[in-house]
């Protein structure tokens, strides 16, 4: 090759990685639902059943590399580990994971409090497709 020449270059192609969510709910349907709504929205999900499950599911992760974008916790599990002690579990895993917390308990206005516990969002069930795509939006932009 001489100095009038040149020579293109291409940088590997790396393929994109697909954000993950991981949906925590104990109510099989409810997992389902989440699990399509975000599918739905080009993620890719992952379920989880217990606090339990959620926080091994999540350290498994870790350990592979991967991560999550964001995680949509169930409040009210039964038995073992409530939403909030796997909620401070994976915080513990990793400091800056945006958790949603998801209850059919809360209140509209609650999202000072859950940003006070280190939720990143609230969302009330029963949630439509279109409240928890909003929600992801407000939380995977946030600073949080």
């Amino acid at each position: 090759m001489n100095a009038t020449e040149s020579a293109t270059i291409e940088a590997p192609q790396q393929e994109a990685v697909t954000p993950s969510i991981l949906i925590v709910d104990d109510e099989p349907p409810m997992q389902m639902l989440a699990s399509t709504i975000v599918n739905r929205l080009g993620y890719q999900s992952a379920t989880a059943a217990s606090g339990e499950e959620a926080v091994k599911v999540y350290a498994e992760a870790r350990q592979n590399g991967e991560t999550f974008a964001a995680v949509v916790m169930d409040l009210a599990l039964p038995g073992g580990m409530s939403g909030l002690e796997a909620t401070i579990a994976i915080k513990q895993i990793e400091a800056g994971a945006k958790i949603i917390v998801s209850s059919g308990y809360l209140e509209q206005n609650a999202r000072a409090a859950a940003l006070e516990h280190g939720f990143a969002g609230i969302l009330p069930k029963p949630y439509t497709a279109e409240r928890l795509a909003s929600e992801l939006r407000y939380v995977l932009k946030s600073g949080q």
